[in-house]
């Protein structure tokens, strides 16, 4: 009989394709925990005790706080968050603030660090993983220094979903204003920028976005964003 955690670490795009042996020793020392909209689950300065993996719900990575709050990037269901702090053992450098009420899969950072050392198929996928990390991390780096207002948003919008063609509607993965500084722009320049692309067939209701042709917002970017 399989471990009872093995079915959430599937869920988790870090471990999904780690062989039987390897999930079964992460299942040995993975707890769950949940968590509430608003509640952190870790703030900056403090030490990586673990690493957290979302099955259900979502966060936001923040930095500073109050009107100099600076929001770093947002983490859904399937994704882990600051993988090379927990394997570096260093202080976290941002908050992890729950934007959803959600269940967390949480690996002890130490264990990790352990079974690294000893599994070949983990370390490996712990490579491949932080090496995308890295491209997604200049690749935004890239956008916010080279691209206009409205290619940010059409990139970001193309980024909230998997299909290339035809209608799609999402809720936004945090709350405007979030969303807003995630870009580097203001949230009147967003506002601003989801009216201008009605003509694209961008409809915003609240936080929810709803895109008659998704192929027509990737018409407006040079490149499409790179995947997480």
């Amino acid at each position: 009989m399989t471990h009872p955690r093995v079915p959430y670490l599937k869920k988790v795009a870090l471990f999904a394709d780690l062989p039987e042996p390897s999930l079964l020793r992460l299942a040995e020392v993975a707890g769950l925990q949940r968590f509430s909209a608003q509640s952190y689950l870790f703030r900056q300065g403090e030490e990586p005790d673990f690493l957290y993996s979302f099955v259900e719900g979502g966060i936001v990575l923040v930095a500073g706080s109050g009107e100099k709050e600076a929001v770093v990037e947002f983490f859904g269901p399937g994704e882990s968050v600051l993988l090379a702090a927990a394997l570096l053992g260093l202080p976290y450098l941002v908050n992890a603030r729950a934007t959803t009420d959600g269940q967390a899969l949480l690996i002890p950072a130490a264990k990790l660090r352990k079974l690294i050392d000893e599994d070949v198929a983990l370390a490996a996928q712990c490579a491949r993983t932080l090496s995308r990390h890295w491209r997604v991390l200049i690749s935004q780096i890239k956008e916010i220094k080279t691209h206009s207002a409205l290619e940010r948003v059409a990139n970001f919008i193309i980024a909230q979903t998997k299909k290339t063609k035809g209608a799609v509607s999402f809720a936004l993965p945090g709350m405007k204003k979030e969303v807003a500084t995630r870009l580097g722009i203001t949230p009147e320049t967003l506002s601003r920028t989801l009216r201008s692309l009605k003509k694209y067939g961008v409809d915003a209701e609240g936080d929810t976005l709803h895109i008659s042709a998704i192929e027509r917002i990737a018409s407006l970017v040079e490149t499409p964003p790179e995947a997480t």
